[in-house]
């Protein structure tokens, strides 16, 4: 996200912003009057020269302010297409795409205190693995808003490190119209007790913090069932994310082979495209080394094997390395190979557990 004047106002301290020569109104220079500086073209030579090569922007990953190549900038390309691969029936994705919409087009609620209650608030509460992290990423394509995730980790864990972040992150969010992503935020949803004070007073600040804001906001959860009943009339929508059937693995099986053929077609690109946003690149061959037809014939095989979304995108990355490794094409024996050595862990904790998987034990706790 490039915004000088945030910058700016965050960093008033900065050298920077000071001045290197007391006395430069004096000095025999010229400047740019305003009409040059307001102009639509780009400047031409002599004053290109003037301008730096780099610009500082913020990387909403890694919350820090870095240098960009201005030669490198480019026009967003929103992918409207990951919401049509969302696992979740009609009727739920019509709900989330008018919701989203309105908010957009929308400046003000209609709650009389001014600034309250006017923002979208989403819930996303399941099992791990089974799209809510993918769901936010495709709201935010589908509102053409900037992505901005943080971790409940980031945000320290007393009160007022709790709110002091949360200010600081939502301020940023709604000057840059961002969809945020509060991921894993079970810590500051559960209910309070009168024997932790601490704790109480993290979910008041948070409940507050909820209160006030005006933008989409987007929270995941896997323990909805410790959560607080005040936060009920906070949110606007929650949504359930069941443990995936068939029928849902063999459509994320799908997509993401549609996802690896769509790569096929670009010379440059490669398996690691398939990997999170902003993570670590790996040297692979190009997916052109993919027996797609072979793979498609055992989908379903591949489909009764009980694995979430990010297990599934695991299972391909590590048989393509698999693959690769041995100089062949991958094929559905490398994704077979791989599913059996990691079930082999999966097993024993599932002999661990008297044969309860871990959606049953979160239910027996009473936590999902």
């Amino acid at each position: 996200m490039i915004d000088f004047h945030m910058y700016q106002q965050l960093h008033k301290d900065s050298p920077t912003f000071k001045r290197s020569y007391p006395n430069i109104d004096d000095l025999n220079c010229e400047r740019m009057d305003s009409e040059m500086m307001d102009a639509n073209e780009p400047p031409t030579a002599p004053h290109i020269y003037v301008f730096p090569n780099t610009i500082l922007g913020y990387n909403l990953r890694s919350k820090k302010w870095v240098d960009l190549d201005v030669d490198l900038i480019q026009e967003v390309t929103w992918n409207k297409v990951s919401f049509e691969h969302l696992v979740l029936d009609t009727k739920t994705k019509d709900l989330i795409t008018a919701l989203v919409t309105n908010e957009v087009e929308l400046e003000r609620g209609a709650d009389i205190i001014h600034g309250k209650g006017n923002g979208l608030i989403i819930l996303l509460h399941g099992a791990p693995g089974t799209g809510k992290t993918f769901t936010a990423e495709s709201v935010a394509e589908l509102a053409e808003r900037p992505l901005f995730q943080v971790t409940c980790g980031d945000m320290g864990t007393s009160p007022k490190e709790v709110e002091e972040y949360m200010n600081s992150i939502l301020r940023l969010g709604r000057n840059w119209n961002c969809v945020v992503l509060l991921d894993e935020a079970d810590t500051f949803l559960e209910h309070r007790t009168s024997k932790d004070v601490v704790r109480n007073a993290l979910v008041s600040v948070f409940l507050r913090v909820l209160e006030y804001y005006d933008g989409i906001l987007i929270l995941t959860s896997n323990r909805v069932g410790s959560f607080d009943e005040a936060f009920k009339s906070r949110i606007q929508l929650a949504l359930q994310y069941s443990p995936l059937t068939k029928a849902h693995r063999r459509e994320i099986w799908k997509n993401f082979l549609s996802r690896l053929e769509d790569i096929n077609e670009s010379p440059t690109s490669s398996i690691a495209n398939l990997t999170e946003p902003g993570s670590r690149k790996r040297k692979f061959a190009k997916s052109s080394d993919i027996d797609f037809d072979d793979i498609d014939r055992g989908i379903d095989d591949l489909a009764g094997f009980q694995l979430n979304g990010r297990q599934i995108r695991n299972v391909i990355t590590t048989a393509r390395q698999l693959a690769t490794y041995k100089g062949e094409r991958m094929m559905y024996h490398h994704l077979h190979h791989t599913i059996a050595v990691s079930n082999k862990f999966d097993n024993y904790l599932l002999e661990l557990h008297d044969g309860l998987s871990d959606d049953q034990l979160a239910r027996e706790s009473g936590i999902r």
